[in-house]
């Protein structure tokens, strides 16, 4: 049941060590690795912003297995393919908060930045370049800008592309690591327009996640 509950009833306040990262930016961390091949295990250090207390044995693995269960439960979810993965910052049946997205894509930058080289090759291929623009209108910029006049409703489209955008970049990094076997376990469950939709907001595909 775990894998089906939104980000805030699995990482509420007294549950997440304050040391880690804020519980979206991690969402958006820990996605972030998963779309990142060949990682490794390099990651685990930046699970903390800043060096975490290494006397505090029990807090230090109990802060790592929190997280490491997190991510185990996106990549749970990832396997589902889209619509039945949604990351941290969706809410079943309703517009992505954009305060929300950007956190998330704060913590997905970080992961980004382990492999700078891998990101850079991707911009130059149509299906991750397309990627790249979705999340673009969410990245922290230092020098201010004059936006459109139909941004914030740029930024509504994008947000809600995400999600698939983000199954189909988890897919090209498995292709990289050939693991051909997790690559043919993610599900491509055909979802009529009528059913339920997956996000689980009780309303019908078509009246709610569904492409319109």
């Amino acid at each position: 049941m775990t894998n089906s509950l939104p980000l805030t009833a699995v990482l509420t306040p007294q549950s997440w060590d304050p040391d880690l990262l804020p519980p979206l930016q991690m969402d958006g961390f820990l996605t972030g690795t998963l779309l990142t091949p060949n990682l490794d295990m390099k990651w685990v250090a930046y699970l903390w912003p800043k060096l975490p207390n290494l006397a505090d044995d029990d807090r230090l693995k109990n802060a790592l297995n929190a997280a490491l269960a997190r991510r185990k439960t996106i990549e749970a979810n990832l396997q589902k393919g889209w619509p039945g993965y949604q990351p941290g910052f969706c809410e079943p049946g309703k517009k992505a908060d954009h305060d929300k997205v950007r956190e998330w894509i704060r913590g997905f930058w970080k992961a980004m930045k382990l492999d700078p080289q891998y990101w850079s090759d991707l911009a130059d291929s149509e299906r991750p370049a397309t990627f790249l623009s979705l999340i673009s209108g969410f990245l922290e910029i230092v020098e201010p800008i004059e936006e459109c006049d139909d941004a914030d409703q740029i930024r509504d489209e994008h947000a809600a592309l995400l999600p698939r955008a983000i199954v189909s970049m988890r897919k090209l990094a498995l292709m990289q690591e050939g693991n051909i076997v997790a690559l043919r376990s993610i599900a491509a469950t055909k979802v009529r327009r009528n059913d339920p939709c997956p996000c689980g907001s009780a309303r019908k595909f078509k009246r709610c996640c569904a492409p319109k």
